[in-house]
């Protein structure tokens, strides 16, 4: 048995400082570790926890993790959902830790985590061997495609494909222009508007209702961790393309992105992702997500909801593929009953955030 990882919840003075926190993970920190995603998944109902996490390391050392947990309400009781965390170097002593915590929270169902790793069958193994039973994937970044920014400028543009790399010198050289607009709410109407043109005016597979968006672009963009990113293929001052990028924690996130497809000058979307590079390699963030694709063997599936994103991100780099979600479940009994039985009806009577389905 390990020794049990310390587990606490944050003080004030933390969840003022949570953002520079986060930074110091042994994973760098991410967007849904963030003080603006705490306050954004309010809109869902869901509370924020902030938890921080002692961890044992061979030698005697210690590693701190700062981990937010989101906490919902079911019929049969509570439950946290850890996203994409905790991540520790030893995984063992940190679900011990939360174990012990959690039997102590009065009510507490199950507690969902997702430690930020790449995705093996050994890995999968080692944390069911510790009591975990493995869930689904939650975020569309499980599978993804992640940029090493700490290359540089000259040696991650060599590594995208030919034709992304002729995109970007193509629109350059044709004057398509990238701004930084700032964050109004003619800004988010733009944003909004370019989302849409996809599918025929529904948008893309899975967005969300407009108030969301509001409620994210609006918390990261006062917190000082997320931008836009507007394209202008011409002088009418209506943006061609738009993309907003996260900046909490060391990854940075393309979130959300969108174009009208009357383009003067191709290569525009190519050329703000890049855009959005440099500057994060500027400010010394490590990775670069660009926030969702189909599970590798799907890759080709054109019956994927992801399936035309990922052609274009594809040029960018390779799918990497993080663990699923796992379930520390307290009261099997009642999760059983919640799994099997009352989660089908609940979720048709009561609309709500899709964390415990």
């Amino acid at each position: 048995m390990p020794i049990a990882a310390s587990v606490r919840r944050a003080s004030p003075t933390e969840i003022a400082e949570w953002d520079a926190l986060i930074e110091t993970n042994p994973d760098g920190g991410h967007m849904v570790q963030s003080r603006a995603f705490a306050e954004t998944k309010r809109f869902d109902g869901l509370e924020p926890v902030h938890l921080v996490i002692d961890a044992p390391l061979p030698g005697g050392a210690t590693e701190r993790i700062h981990a937010l947990a989101l906490e919902g309400r079911v019929s049969l009781g509570r439950y946290w959902y850890l996203p994409m965390g905790p991540t520790a170097t030893e995984m063992a002593p940190v679900v011990e830790g939360l174990r012990a915590f959690a039997e102590g929270e009065r009510g507490l169902l199950v507690v969902k985590i997702e430690p930020h790793l790449e995705r093996t069958p050994e890995r999968i193994a080692e944390l069911a061997a510790m009591g975990l039973e493995p869930s689904r994937d939650m975020q569309v970044m499980t599978h993804t495609v992640v940029l090493d920014l700490t290359v540089g400028e000259e040696a991650l543009f060599a590594s995208f494909s030919q034709m992304i790399r002729r995109q970007v010198r193509g629109a350059t050289k044709k004057g398509y222009r990238v701004e930084r607009p700032e964050p109004t709410q003619e800004t988010f109407d733009r944003m909004h508007a370019m989302m849409l043109t996809v599918a025929g005016g529904k948008g893309m597979a899975g967005m969300r209702e407009r108030a969301y968006y509001d409620e994210f672009w609006g918390r990261f963009t006062r917190e000082g961790t997320g931008r836009f990113y507007f394209g202008y293929d011409d002088d009418s001052g209506e943006p061609q393309a738009g993309i907003f990028v996260t900046t909490a924690g060391r990854t940075a996130v393309y979130k959300d992105g969108g174009s009208r497809p009357d383009r003067k000058i191709n290569g525009g979307s190519a050329l703000l992702l890049w855009t959005a590079m440099q500057d994060c390699i500027a400010e010394g963030k490590l990775a670069f997500d660009l926030a969702g694709t189909p599970p590798p063997e799907r890759a080709d599936d054109p019956t994927h909801p992801f399936h035309g994103l990922a052609q274009f991100k594809l040029r960018f780099g390779p799918i990497t593929s993080y663990l699923p979600s796992f379930d520390l479940v307290l009261h099997p009994v009642r999760h059983r009953l919640w799994e099997r039985v009352v989660r089908r009806v609940e979720w048709r009577i009561k609309k709500g955030p899709d964390t415990l389905r």
